[in-house]
């Protein structure tokens, strides 16, 4: 299974090793298809990156879209926690890099626009896909 060169793009421009010290720890994680990342109406407090693979996004029984590499989804501010508004299901082998929620909100508080950033990529009430995945259909 590769790893994607544009699976860090979410955090662009800022550097790896910035991310890695302000948001880390990060964890590397290896997840077989099928398995349930994200519970619908549940607490997570984790951030995911999808360095590999592919991830059903839904709302319910739904489908919504299909999640790739370079996709992110999860909580970014640890202070005003919420219920999830999807599920997130791996549909074939995956490696994620997550995060908590403390250190993305660590890292969007050093870096100036990270947390706009983030957000863009984020799957929204509006469109309901990732940056990546408003490229290609579900």
């Amino acid at each position: 299974m590769e790893t994607s060169p544009d699976a860090m793009d979410v955090f662009a421009p800022i550097r790896s090793l910035d991310v890695r010290s302000l948001a880390g720890p990060a964890l590397d994680v290896q997840v077989p298809a099928g398995s349930v990342l994200v519970h619908e109406g549940r607490l997570i407090g984790t951030f995911f990156v999808i360095r590999s693979g592919s991830a059903d996004l839904l709302q319910g029984e739904r489908k919504l879209a299909t999640l790739r590499t370079g996709d992110c989804f999860g909580e970014i501010d640890p202070i005003a926690l919420r219920p999830q508004r999807f599920s997130v299901i791996a549909s074939t082998p995956m490696r994620v890099l997550t995060f908590s929620a403390y250190g993305i909100g660590r890292l969007c508080a050093a870096m100036p626009g990270a947390r706009a950033r983030l957000e863009s990529f984020l799957p929204d009430e509006g469109t309901i896909l990732g940056a990546a995945a408003r490229k290609r259909p579900a």
